[in-house]
């Protein structure tokens, strides 16, 4: 038999599993702390389908059979009782629940369910970091993330045990946002809308393949109804100034949910370099110092969602989201001295690079999903995205070499890029009491197409070169099937699944033409081991097989120049990176350990080069042979005082790459590294939710192929208060107060003798004053999903 039509076979059988039983038990009571008889207690899942309805006996007691391993939605209604609404993780509650109803017509204070549960949770495919109610809830959901355990933020890179391939989710669906929308979104989200944060790193066969471990956002959700609006208005300064306004607006009645969402941001960027380039061919040192000052006064993103619920069983949600940067643009004024052997500068030249950038993104999607019965759920998802990128660069140079006159260059670039999107999705997913397993499929194609005009004056007058100039246009095609089961007993948990992918591409280069046409089939296995003690110890074992497909751009060999002297260029035959993931772990009354192995085949990052006959320094985006890295992450939160608590995480690892350096040699370039995170949060005031931060991160040297990436640390401040109520909330932040984020990346081999300065203008102070309006007892509607091959544009 074909062992693609084997493999296809084999996952059209799904798995079956069972899963252990438990009871939900609890009493319901009244403000008198008496039973009340006959209140209902509705158990639904994470996307509000009903699994369980039951009835209080006489004394307000209930007992529910439940999946012990699962998330839940509890909702208690009775006839002259206020509702109540909570969301449960089963497998933290150590106690009955006990819950209080008010009087219909009383204002409602908070209510709690008694019960504690632990900050950090691990199940068996994923870490949980729950921080609902907790002293750092106050805090932007950006923060928190920075705080949750496995993580590492710097700038607006995510990383998760040095790989910085991972897959962003909002409430279990994947988001199309770069690093720094991704970040503006965050910050402007409170934590009090923050269910918390799952850290996957090895992602089950339900989820894309794509990226080699997952942050899953879990947000609070609520079936309240009326209408609520929170408008945020935030400054920051650094060396220059910005600004993000922005209004949100939420409604729900009986059948429709509605999301509205609108951001405007303008300011200043700015980002600082040195570079170094040891010449050995005629020993010069080239220096060139870089500020790149970029402007961009309009920056909006936009999102609007509609759910509409035909009855309970079926459910529909449209919606339309995008961002827009009509223009950035910046005039860098670039020197460059030439020293020779003695020190002395002997040559140099001045770059003035006049350049404008544009993006447009849009989203549109469909999805619906059908209850089949209590047990079984069938969704089907569409998307549709549409991308367009301009980059406009006027680049002049006056040179003054030695023994030679001087001369002038000059040279234009206009690059347009569109990327079009179209997927479908088809999910299966059966919740039993004994049998629980989930199957699917999905299809997607992409095209994408760029255009490079360049012109210079090399025949003496700016004319059109089309031997300089060039077209790429690349497609697509990838089909995917998965299917996964669960197994417990008694103390033990087991999980297996497996995902195929089918992936189908050609990518075509117009001068000098060059077609690349290829297709591959992946496996991608997953397995999951954990046992838990009579003390609550949990041991694990996992492992996940994924895959990191390269972004469009960098697959686009056309060069694109700095300035005379350096260019970027992509690779039209990158090829995707396959990633191995083991894990071992501990977790215990809030300690978390986990010691991993990760091993990368052809992984793809941007290197540089220089060649010595041109002086040319040379920005290349391919493959390396191969990486690996082995090392333990640890984590633990301390309660010293009610008001005092502080989070640690501290890891060390081994990291290598092999790479293919310009000599034809294989080099190996490895690290030992150590890393850690230390923050101390205290409660000046928990009426008003007054907290006060401060934290220290330090990273020790990395590498990243030939790269060698120095030491750097940062120190942040920063302080919360709510007023009126809790609707004005006002956060002032301090980051990098001691300027300590520059680093130095350095690449020294054969002849390669080169290094720069980065620092990106981190050291800052920002002030985010948010407004809530309307009914606050709200929270946000269901995500939506996204694809991962959006986050590849």
């Amino acid at each position: 038999m074909n062992i693609k039509l084997f493999c296809y076979f084999i996952l059209l059988i799904p798995s079956i599993g069972f899963t252990q039983q438990s009871q939900l038990s609890g009493r319901v009571t009244n403000s008198a702390n008496a039973g009340i008889s006959s209140a209902t207690i509705t158990v639904m899942d994470s996307i509000y389908q009903v699994l369980h309805k039951y009835t209080t006996d006489t004394l307000g007691w209930f007992s529910i059979p439940v999946n012990g391993s699962a998330s839940y939605h509890l909702s208690v209604t009775h006839l002259n009782h206020d509702p109540f609404e909570s969301f449960l993780q089963l497998d933290t509650i150590r106690s009955p629940l006990y819950i209080h109803l008010n009087p219909r017509g009383n204002k409602l204070d908070e209510v709690v369910v008694e019960g504690k549960r632990p900050q950090i949770t691990r199940k068996i495919d994923r870490l949980e970091f729950n921080v609902q109610n907790s002293n750092i809830s106050a805090l932007s959901s950006w923060e928190i993330l920075k705080r949750t355990p496995l993580v590492k933020v710097s700038g607006t890179d995510i990383s998760v045990k040095g790989s910085r391939q991972i897959l962003v989710m909002i409430n279990d669906k994947p988001v199309s946002l770069s690093g720094e929308e991704l970040k503006n979104l965050l910050e402007n989200t409170s934590g009090t809308d923050l269910q918390s944060v799952e850290v996957i790193t090895n992602p089950p066969a339900k989820y894309e393949a794509s990226g080699s471990a997952i942050i899953n956002i879990k947000m609070k959700q609520d079936q309240r109804y009326g209408y609520r609006g929170v408008a945020i208005a935030k400054i920051e300064q650094s060396n220059y100034g910005k600004q993000l306004f922005g209004l949100t607006n939420y409604y729900k009645t009986e059948k429709f949910n509605i999301r509205a969402i609108y951001n405007f941001g303008r300011g200043t960027y700015a980002r600082y370099g040195t570079d170094y380039v040891r010449y050995a061919s005629d020993n010069t040192t080239w220096v060139s110092k870089m500020d790149r000052i970029d402007e961009n006064k309009n920056q909006q993103t936009y999102n609007l969602t509609t759910d509409y619920e035909i009855d309970s069983t079926f459910h529909i949600s449209f919606g339309w989201s995008g961002h827009h940067s009509p223009r950035s643009a910046g005039i860098y004024t670039v020197p460059t001295l030439i020293y020779n052997q003695a020190g002395e500068v002997e040559s140099d030249y001045m770059t003035v690079n006049d350049h404008y950038r544009s993006n447009r993104n849009n989203n549109v999607y469909l999805q619906t999903t059908k209850k089949i019965d209590n047990q079984n759920t069938l969704q089907w998802s569409n998307y549709f995205t549409v991308s367009k990128q301009s980059n406009y660069q006027d680049i002049q140079t006056q040179l003054h070499f030695k023994d030679q006159p001087p001369s002038r260059s000059h040279f234009i670039s206009d690059n347009d890029t569109k990327t079009t999107l179209l997927s479908t999705q088809l999910d299966f997913d059966h919740k039993g009491d004994r049998v629980s397993y989930d199957f699917g499929g999905k299809y997607s194609y992409v095209n994408t197409s760029s255009g490079l005009l360049f012109s210079d004056n090399e025949q003496g007058n700016i004319a059109w070169r089309p031997d300089k100039s060039n077209d790429f246009d690349y497609r697509e095609h990838n089909a995917a099937l998965y299917t996964s089961a669960s197994y417990s007993w008694n103390k033990w948990s087991a999980k297996a699944g497996l995902r195929t992918e089918y992936t189908k591409l050609e990518g075509i280069v117009a001068l000098p033409t060059d077609t690349n046409s290829t297709d591959y089939l992946t496996l991608f296995p997953t397995f999951y081991l954990q046992y838990e003690t009579t003390g609550k110890a949990q041991f694990g074992l996992s492992y996940g097989k994924r895959i990191s497909r390269p972004s469009y751009s960098w697959l686009n060999p056309t060069k694109s120049y700095y300035n005379l002297f350096s260019y970027f260029q992509g690779d039209p035959r990158l090829k995707a990176t396959i990633v191995h993931n083991l894990n071992l772990t501990y977790t215990k009354n809030d300690w978390n350990v986990d010691l991993f192995y990760r091993y990368e085949k052809w992984p793809s990052m941007e290197i540089s080069y220089q060649e010595d006959a041109t002086h040319q320094l040379i920005y290349h985006y391919t493959n390396i042979e191969k990486g690996q890295g082995a090392g333990v992450d640890m984590s633990k939160n301390f309660t010293f005082k009610p008001w005092w608590s502080m989070q640690t995480m501290l890891s060390g690892m081994y990291n290598e790459n092999y790479f293919e350096g310009v000599d034809n040699v294989i080099h190996k370039n490895d690290v030992f590294q150590f890393n850690s995170t230390i923050t101390n949060s205290f409660v000046l005031d928990k009426k008003n939710d007054w907290n006060l931060e401060i934290g220290n991160s330090y990273f020790s040297p990395s590498i990243q192929g030939p790269f060698r990436i120095s030491a750097f640390s940062t120190t942040h401040l920063m302080t919360g208060r709510k007023f009126f109520n809790k609707k004005l909330e006002l956060s002032i932040y301090f980051l990098d107060i001691f300027k300590s984020e520059t680093v130095k990346v350095s690449t020294k081999y054969a002849n390669q003798n080169n290094y720069f300065l980065d620092y990106q203008d981190t050291r800052k102070v920002s002030a985010t004053l948010r407004y809530n309006f309307g009914n606050q007892t709200i929270k946000n509607n269901k995500t939506i999903d996204k694809i991962e091959e959006q986050n590849r544009l």
